[in-house]
This record gives C-alpha cells, structure tokens and sequence, in this order.
C-alpha cells in the first residue's frame, strides 16, 4: 500500500528527476518512499525491518523489483524470493549491501554483501560476497542463482558503486582491513561486466587505524570517494573510473581540541559533485550537539583544517545517521535519538537509540549554505520509522539530470543535459505544449507557473526519460499612469517628492517589492542612470512622467511609468494650539503634550474637508512635501512651528504650518518637608506661601481631601500634605502639583542607663543621644536636670519610669523602664492584703533571665525559695506551719540579659501583730 502525498517543500523548490532504477527506498523498520516524477509517495507495503543498511531497485520506469537488507531479499509483491535468505550480509553493517543489474541484462542482478565476523551456520568468513539474482518468466518472483560467492577476504562494513566510464560497466568500491593483515587498510574495486565480475583490484594507501563504522560513498560524476569513521575524520580520494584506481587527496578533521570535536557516520554528494554533506555530533564533556555540515569539494585539501560550514544545529540528543541522494534531486537526512548514560564523572557508560517517525530534507544541495534549504523532520513516515540506515545505490544514478535554474516570465531558460553515459539525442517537452529536439535548448515561457519539463534522453540506442521540475516566476503586476500630486506652497511649480509614495499606486502589493527609478523608458529598460536621491526628488517642470522599474522577491522586474506634478493650494491661516507644560525638572526647556486627533477634526471642521481627506502632520515643510517622518497624534514638543498636509483623493489639498505653544507651568516654591513641634501652641505658627503669580490653590491631605483653597496654609498637624496650583494663560488652565511631609522633630534616644545598687544609696544614670537639653523625672511631675547627663540618687528598689523632655518642649517626649533591685527589711503577714509578702523588689523578666532566691532561719534551715518572677515571695509559712516573729536570712543569685551574675544577701524581719 502507498499514500500519495503533496509536500509544500517539494513544490517550492527545483527538482531534477533522474533514472528511475532507484525511485523505490525501503529502510528503517518498515519505512518505505516512492520517487515517481514528480511525486512522492509514502509506502507502507514494506516486509523489512534493520537498524542499518539496505538496498532497493526499481527497472527504467520506475517499477520496484526487490529489496534487501543483506540477509533477505524480498520481491515487488514483498514475498521474500526462492532462497533469498541467509544471505552473507550483517544486519548491523553500517552498508550491508548494494544491488548491481548486470550489464546488458533485463532479469539478471548481482548484491554485493559486506561481512566482519565468522558465523558457522551457514559457515561464513569475513569478507566481500555476492550473489546473483534472477527475476524472469522462469522465476518470475525471482531466485538466487548463484549464493555468498567470496571474492575477497576483506574486514568491511563499507560499499559503495559508480557507472564506468564507458557508461555501460559498473565499479563496486569497498574499504576494509585485510583479514589475515587487519593493520592493513585498503580498497577493493570490482569492475562489473556484461561477463562478470572481475577480479578485486587493491589499492592501499596507509591509512591505518580508522573504524569501519560510517559509511563509503563515490560521487556522481564519479570522480570523488568519500569514506567516514568515527576516528574524527572524513577521507576524501580521487578515483578513476576508467582502471578503478584511488589516490589520495584530502581529509576533513573533525577534532577541534584535545577533547572535542565531532563524530561523523553518514555522508554523500550534492547532484554537481561539488559539495559534500554529513552529519555529525559534537561531544564536549557529555553535552553533544548535532550539526549537518557541507564542505566544498574545491576547498578541502591536504593541510587544510577546514570541515565546512553546518546548515542545521540541532538538539543535543540527535546521533549521526546515514543521509542519501535521491532520484528527485534532493538529499535525505536519516534521524535517530539517543539517550547516552553518564556515570558521577561525567563519563558516557551507555546509550539507547531511538528511532524517528520523520526524516529531514536538503531540498537545494546545489546551493551554497543556507540557500540549500534544508528542512528537518519534515517528512513523516507514517507507519514506517526511521532508523541509522538509507537505501545505497549506485550513485550514477543521480547524476542523470537537466540542469537549469528558476526564472522570470519571458527570460530564456537554458537546459543542459548530464549524464553517466554518451547521449546521442534528446526529444524535449517543456511542460506547456512546446517541444524541442536538440541536445542543449533553450526556452522562453509566457505564462508563469510550474512546469515538469521531460526529456527523453537516447544514451546507447535506449530511450530514457529524464524530469525536472521548474517554476517560472511572474513579474510583478503594475499600473500605469499613475499620478503623485504635491503641494506647490509658493507657486513656483516647483516642490519636492518622495517617489517612493508612488509604490503603492503603481503596485497592489509592495510586500516583498524593490522600486528602482529613472527618467525615461530606455533609462529603465538599460537600467542606467538611476534616480539617487528618490525620498527626496526635485521635478523639473510642472508635470514631468518618470519610470519605475518593479522587482519582485525572485528577482522578476517589470517597468511603468508614472507623473508627478506640482499644484498650488492654500487652505488658508491655521490656529495655534496651546498645552500645559509637562517637563518633570526646570532644567529642560518646556515640553507639552498636543492632541493633534483632537486639531484634525478642527482643521476639518473648519475647512470643510470631506471624510475621504487625509490630514497628517510633519516637523517640517520638505517632510511635508516628501511625507516623511509623520508625527504622532499625541506629539510632545517644545513651543514650535509644525505643518499640516491634507491629501485628497486627487492628490495634495494644501500645506500649511500652524504653531504649537506651551504655557507656562505654574510656580510653586515650597520644601519637600516641613517641622512643627509638638506642642504648636508654645511656638511660633508656620505658614507657607502657594505663590500669588498663581490663580488659585488646592491644598490637600494624603487622603485627597481639599482642606483649603487660599493662598497660604498653616502648618499645625502632621501628616504627607500637597499643593495643587492653577494658572490660566492662552484660555487654558494648567496646573502644578507638589507633595510635602510634616513631622514632628526627631525625639532624643536612649543611649545608656546604668543603675547602682551595690550601696545604700541606690542610683540611676541617664545618657542620651539628642539634638537639644533634656530635663528627666522619674514621676512625670517633677523634672531634674539640662542637658543629655542625668543622675537620679536614693532611689526606691523596683521597677521604675524614666521620663524625658527637652526643655523647650518642642520635642516629643520618651520614657524607658529600669530596675532598681532591692529587698524589704520587714513584712507582716497578717492577711489585710497589705505587704503580706517578702521578696526582692525589681526583678522583672524584661530585664533578666533567671531568679534563684533562698530564704533560711539562723541556723541555716531552707524555708522557701523563689525562682519565678511572678511569684509574690514568701509568706512566712513553712511546711505549713505559721513562723513566729523574728528575723531571717536570704542569697539572691540573679542573672541579666546579657549573662551576667548578681549575687544579694541580707536579713529581714517577720514581725506579727
């Protein structure tokens, strides 16, 4: 079964159809595409599944014969032919066959087999083999013949084949290492007759220590043999095709240093010969990265470093694969993932392949660099997938072409005819009714289009046809007659024009368009004397005609002329327009925004100008006239002269400058912030002015409420406040807008407080941190001192408030806790609630981390201890018997925030009443 398909990159591109013999690609599991001039088809018929090589055949019209994988053969109706298993190809060669018709034979076809190792059932030694195929009215679905013929004992993976000089015999190249010598590397060609095949015949030329992995493929012309590897580097070898002798010519290095580079495995020639293409992956300290490069053939040489240039970077997880020239003219790029697996070192230790449903186009492979146009996974297999392997062919039969390039309507094509073998005539159909019958024409097409030109090419008495598609570009549509209108501000007739507003009247579409100008007919048809300085063209009379040549994106240019004319219109005087100045500093001039939407309905208005005039505004009067630079509808500007065009459907309705002026902003001349003390009543008022060169004032709190409207405002809350002012000049009110802070002074801060109880008498010193003098109490009522020093003697132990205030009273006050530890000389627990308990006074958690206190008689008994800072102390009680009156004895061991230990001890009395 197949599925015809219409790919948008087979239409866009020139497809050059060759001998059919390989139209029919079978590969990867079950994958299967059918060139058929012009078409292609994705097949899903195919038997066959391999991880690598294959090899498929089709007669001179395209019909599928048999295809391989090295071990099976199966025929046109997929069914595997008489004893066509166990052939002597590997399924894990990288080119485990190639298919060669015989000679002068329509039934008779040979496949050359690859093999590396030693397997005894069927008994099988490494080396080149072949066997012979038969598909006739005898074997109609075929049979081998002849079977794993060894011709020579060669270590190989590597097959390749080119047409003979004499376009009638065919040469098998292979490459491997000798089986009883594997340090010797070398070439094996087999030329193929009509008779036969001939003996090997070796050349060897050093190159040692290269893997059989990759793949081995001539160009062709047959004048190049390319060989890659894994070792980093790709052989390039001039070949004769006359004695099937190689020589040494260049080497590509794909190592870029001492740990990276890339690794290649695919390779194969552009339809010229002239460039080759492969894939390889960069590996760099596990990260790869797969490119597809293509070389010059021209540039490579012996001491050269140069691997060419990549035309696609892809993912990192893309390995390289095989990558094929097909009969349309366009080359095949295999995809295969794989998952690599590293150890804790960054080291690969794995991998997986996995395989693609799609594969990637070169739809250009003639073409230098990107213009080749390669196109990844584009091509989808359906049922099939795609492996590491490609069909291999003989690559000859690509080099069957026409050869010639894209034009325009009415240019001369040129058609050449390539070949491997003599062609001695040549019938042409040129794919829109007309013919020719020499070698090499040429042709002229009137109608834009694509076309499948055939030419039925006679290469030994035998008619063959050869395809290629070409598309024949139309020249850009134009207009004649068209007219540019501009406004002749003084009469003078004379003005100037940007000719490039002529594009859009000459042309439906300028997209993709170049405009080229001259003066006359002939001047454009010569393309001589272009006009230079087109965005700003001076006429030089009234109304004088011009020519524009039209040049499409493919080059295709098509000539008409046009005139320009110079008329005078005056709409007459324009009104100012005024806008507020909206500069954010004083230091650049004044700039307003002006609605210049809203001038061009007044400028209509007031002209009566119809809907289908266009009005636009420009900085200048030649921009004016050349309608460069348009200014936006809201234009910011400084006070300056702009200029307004109307356009009529007729042309230019008139130029004329109107000025813009930016009013004056108002002033205001107030601080960022503003300090009021606390207690306003005690201090002078502070007022601050809105301006009078100022019309009116909103003065406003930080909720946006208005809370004055007059001139000057008193400062007695603090608070974020703003002054909006307004002033009205030219008719329009404009305004200002200040946000201020009021905030009291900056209060005095605690510094330091030490406090002494080691004496009787218990102290508190105060420093502080502070802009003015201070006065401190320890009551708020009464207040001490003047200055940032303040030290309070016989202080009561327990916690106590120190206030602060600056003697001016401007400040806003501050207070701070202290602890005075002390402890009381007696207490009596008679139950009135009233110093019922004993304890330290002054131990507060704010200020310490723990309380151990130990209360004893006078012979050292423990009656209670108190490690709580909640806790009311002692109530003379112990065990629960009531003490009697008399005097006891304490340790206080307290440690503060900061870890320090304080140690108390002292008497007390219980006295009871």
């Amino acid at each position: 079964m197949k599925k015809k398909i219409y790919i948008l990159f087979i239409l866009l591109s020139i497809n050059v159809f060759s001998q059919r013999e390989a139209d029919h690609w079978y590969f990867g599991d079950k994958a299967g595409l059918h060139f058929n001039a012009g078409r292609l088809d994705i097949l899903n018929d195919s038997k066959m599944s391999t991880f690598t090589g294959s090899s498929s055949i089709s007669d001179k019209q395209g019909n599928l014969i048999f295809y391989t994988n090295g071990q099976t053969v199966w025929n046109k109706n997929h069914q595997i032919i008489e004893d066509g298993e166990n052939l002597a190809g590997e399924l894990t060669n990288t080119q485990s066959s190639i298919i060669i018709p015989k000679p002068n034979s329509e039934t008779n076809f040979y496949i050359f087999n690859t093999r590396q190792t030693l397997t005894n059932t069927p008994l099988l030694y490494p080396g080149i083999y072949y066997s012979e195929i038969e598909i006739s009215s005898t074997y109609p679905s075929g049979k081998v013949i002849k079977k794993n013929e060894r011709l020579e004992g060669l270590i190989s993976q590597k097959i390749t084949a080119v047409h003979h000089k004499n376009g009638k015999d065919i040469w098998v190249i292979t490459y491997g290492k000798d089986v009883y010598e594997e340090t010797n590397q070398l070439f094996y060609t087999f030329k193929v007759t009509e008779f036969g095949i001939n003996s090997g015949i070796k050349t060897e030329l050093n190159e040692i220590d290269e893997t059989l992995l990759g793949k081995l493929k001539v160009s062709p012309n047959g004048s190049k043999v390319a060989l890659s590897s894994t070792h980093e580097r790709i052989h390039l070898y001039k070949f004769n095709n006359i004695t099937g002798s190689l020589s040494e010519y260049s080497s590509i290095f794909l190592r870029t240093n001492i740990t990276q580079g890339y690794l290649g495995y695919g390779l194969t020639f552009s339809p010229n010969s002239k460039y080759l293409y492969y894939p390889a992956y960069r590996y760099t300290g596990g990260k790869e990265h797969y490119k597809i490069f293509q070389a010059e053939i021209d540039k490579l040489n012996a001491s050269s470093d140069y691997r060419g240039i990549p035309i696609f970077t892809g993912s990192p997880n893309r390995s390289a694969a095989s990558i094929q020239l097909a009969s349309d003219g366009k080359i095949y790029v295999a995809q295969v993932k794989v998952n690599n697996f590293y150890d804790n070192n960054g080291q690969l230790t794995g991998s997986e392949s996995i395989p693609f449903k799609n594969i990637g186009v070169i739809n250009e492979p003639n073409k230098f660099g990107e213009d080749s146009n390669y196109q990844d996974q584009v091509l989808n297999l359906e049922n099939g997938n795609s492996h590491r392997g490609l069909p291999n062919f003989i690559q000859s039969y690509f080099r069957n072409r026409i050869i010639t390039e894209n034009k325009c309507v009415s240019e001369v094509f040129d058609f050449n005819l390539d070949a491997y073998k003599t062609i001695t005539a040549a019938k042409w159909d040129f794919g829109d009714g007309n013919t020719a019958t020499s070698l090499n024409t040429n042709h002229k097409y009137t109608t834009a289009g694509t076309y499948i030109v055939t030419s039925l090419v006679t290469m030994d008495s035998v008619e063959v046809p050869f395809y290629k598609e070409v598309i024949v570009y139309p020249l850009p549509e134009v207009i004649p007659n068209q007219e540019l209108i501009q406004c002749d501000t003084n009469n003078d007739g004379v003005d100037f024009f940007d000719l490039y507003d002529i594009s859009s009247k000459v042309v439906i579409e300028t997209l993709d368009k170049n405009f080229i100008f001259y003066k006359s007919y002939l001047e454009a048809e010569n393309d001589e004397n272009r006009i230079n300085n087109p965005e700003l063209f001076q006429n030089e009379s009234i109304r004088q005609e011009l020519f524009v040549s039209v040049i499409s994106e493919k080059g295709c240019r098509n000539i008409t002329n046009f005139f320009i004319e110079s008329k005078f219109v005056s709409l007459g005087n324009i009104s100012t327009i005024y806008a507020c100045d909206n500069s954010t500093n004083t230091i650049e001039s004044l700039k307003g925004v002006f609605n210049l939407d809203e001038k061009r309905n007044q400028i209509k208005q007031e002209f009566n100008l119809n809907d289908d005039n266009t009005i636009q505004f420009y900085p200048s009067l030649i921009e004016a006239q050349t309608t460069t630079n348009l200014i936006e509808d809201d234009f910011t500007s400084p006070t300056t002269t702009i200029y307004v065009r109307v356009d009529t459907p007729l042309g230019c309705g008139g130029i004329e400058p109107f000025n813009l002026v930016v009013n004056t902003k108002p002033i205001i001349n107030i601080n960022d912030s503003y300090i009021i003390c606390v207690e306003t009543s005690e201090h002078s008022t502070i007022i601050i002015d809105g301006n009078s060169f100022n019309d009116r004032y909103e003065w406003r709190t930080s909720a946006d409420q208005i809370i004055s409207t007059n001139k000057d405002f008193l400062l007695n809350s603090i608070g974020t406040f703003s002054l909006t002012a307004f002033k009205t000049e030219n008719g329009l009110e404009c305004s200002s807008y200040k946000e201020f802070t009021v905030a009291y002074p900056k209060s005095a801060e605690f510094n330091q407080i030490i406090v002494d109880t080691e004496t009787e008498n218990n102290t508190i010193s105060v420093n502080l941190n502070g802009d003015s003098n201070y006065e401190f109490s320890l009551d708020n009522k009464t207040f001490f001192g003047n200055g940032t020093d303040y030290t309070f003697n016989n202080v009561t132990p327990g916690l106590r408030t120190i206030y602060v205030k600056d003697i001016n009273n401007c400040e806003p006050s501050i207070q701070t806790n202290a602890s005075v530890i002390g402890f009381k000389r007696f207490f009596s627990p008679n139950g009135d609630g009233n110093n019922d308990y004993w304890n330290l006074n002054g131990i507060d958690a704010a200020f310490f981390k723990s309380i151990k206190i130990i209360v004893f008689d006078r012979y050292g008994k423990v009656l209670h201890s108190i490690t709580g800072f909640n806790s009311l102390g002692w109530n003379g009680i112990y065990n629960g018997k009531v003490l009697a009156s008399n005097s006891y004895w304490f340790t206080a061991e307290i440690i503060d925030l900061e870890d320090n230990l304080i140690k108390k001890s002292g008497s007390f009395s219980l006295i009871r009443k």
